[in-house]
């Protein structure tokens, strides 16, 4: 990395923070982080592995003694320009270069990212390839094999397997253990690393080894990537043997969300829906405004959400507007559990302070912040930062709090086979009924 760009990335990154940033924030206190993150790494084992350069002790030692010195004169000088918290970083890879050695990548990394994690869980620096990424989840398409993976006990699993993609058409099922990828193993790896080594660009291919059911023998396939389209809503059918109920599934909230949803609800309508269950377990949120389009389908013209924040336009009140159509009007129950998150919870939220839902499961995550990307590096990069906290329409604010149900439903121990063995969506069906009934 070329020292002027990363003192000028560094600079611009936490610019962006101290201007937008939901709370007040001084550079002394992000340069401080930076630095404590530094001498932490030092400390740690992974790290020394990666940068050798790291693993001579004297010089280490000597190397993290210079850094809290410059910490404890970063606190005393108090900058207050952007400018010179860069130049605090180019002192630090001035005392690298002198001490230890280590790459001038490897100490803008510590202080950008000691910077984000001192702030929230949710602020965070975004590389090139993690902007990429997160812009693929927006848009509802990426390149890779078509399936969800997800965690369980420590193994790599197939969630979801969509139709049309590549696991599919080499009938890869959900629930199968992935157990390699590119015969590494998948064991111990983060779920950001695991789709980073199976997206890629269409048309390449990638080789996994998977245990059918996560039980008996592997076998190994190649699979060809290619663009796959996730859809937001699934699963939207009537429950057999559960007359006039109906359910669907939403997962995220990205672009074209309320288009999507909207079709669904419409064709449950034609088949005969007089109740719906709208499964929001799981979902992690996503765009605001997509959220705020959802509510309109369920919601008359109000209020929604209200975010505050600091910035010009943080603060604002997200109404259902007088134009909207609200397509469904019948009862309505929404299921909600510790994985429930951030616009999810402001949806379901919403749906029950203004009498339009019962809410059953468990409370919430309690993700009341928004945040966005801001550019810096001329775009390469971004800086996902926390601008606003969320506010329901009764102004309780979400964060760290979450959303609770109406009816509490105890998670299972076991995996429902079908909706009706579902505990959460038989409660859900009592609750409709008595609805109707009152009705």
């Amino acid at each position: 990395m070329d020292p002027a760009a990363g003192r000028w990335g560094y600079a611009e990154a936490l610019r962006a923070v101290v201007w937008f940033y939901v709370d007040d924030i001084a550079y002394r206190d992000l340069v401080a982080a930076g630095i404590r993150s530094l001498c932490a790494a030092l400390d740690n084992a992974t790290f020394r592995a990666r940068f050798p350069e790291a693993d001579d002790t004297p010089k280490r030692v000597l190397f993290a003694d210079a850094l809290e010195i410059l910490r404890l004169k970063v606190c005393a000088a108090d900058p207050w320009f952007a400018f010179q918290a860069g130049e605090w970083l180019a002192i630090a890879m001035e005392k690298n270069r002198a001490m230890l050695g280590l790459p001038d990548g490897a100490v803008v990394a510590e202080f950008l990212f000691g910077a984000m994690d001192s702030l929230d869980p949710y602020t965070r620096f975004l590389t090139s390839e993690m902007l990429e990424v997160m812009r693929d989840q927006m848009k509802g398409a990426y390149s890779g094999i078509g399936a969800e993976v997800v965690l369980r006990g420590g193994r790599v699993v197939l969630g979801e397997v969509f139709e049309g993609g590549a696991a599919a058409g080499a009938g890869l099922k959900a629930g199968d253990e992935i157990t390699a990828i590119d015969d590494q193993p998948a064991k111990g790896l983060s779920l950001t690393e695991v789709s980073r080594r199976l997206r890629g660009k269409a048309g390449t291919s990638v080789r996994i080894t998977v245990r059918p059911g996560a039980r008996g023998q592997t076998r190994s396939v190649t699979l060809q990537r290619s663009v796959v389209h996730m859809p937001s809503v699934r699963h939207a059918r009537l429950i057999e043997g559960e007359e006039g109920i109906a359910y669907l599934r939403l997962t995220s909230f990205k672009s074209g969300t309320e288009k999507e949803l909207r079709r669904a609800v419409g064709t449950l309508a034609e088949q005969g829906a007089a109740g719906l269950i709208l499964d929001l377990r799981g979902n992690p949120g996503g765009t605001l405004l997509e959220a705020i389009g959802v509510a309109g389908v369920f919601l008359p013209p109000g209020r929604v959400i209200r975010t505050r924040g600091r910035a010009l336009g943080a603060t604002w009140t997200y109404n259902v507007p007088l134009f909207a159509s609200q397509q469904w009007r019948g009862p309505l129950a929404v299921l909600i559990d510790e994985r429930t998150a951030s616009a999810a919870e402001v949806l379901a939220a919403a749906l029950a302070r203004r009498g339009r839902a019962v809410l059953v499961g468990r409370r919430t995550f309690g993700k009341g912040a928004a945040q966005i990307n801001i550019p810096v590096s001329g775009g390469a990069s971004a800086v996902c930062l926390t601008v606003a906290r969320l506010y329901d329409p009764d102004d309780a604010c979400i964060e760290g709090r979450g959303v609770e149900p109406n009816r509490d439903v105890k998670p299972s121990r076991t995996r429902a086979e079908n909706l009706r063995d579902d505990p959460a969506v038989r409660v859900a069906v009592e609750a409709l009924r008595a609805v109707s009934h009152r009705n």
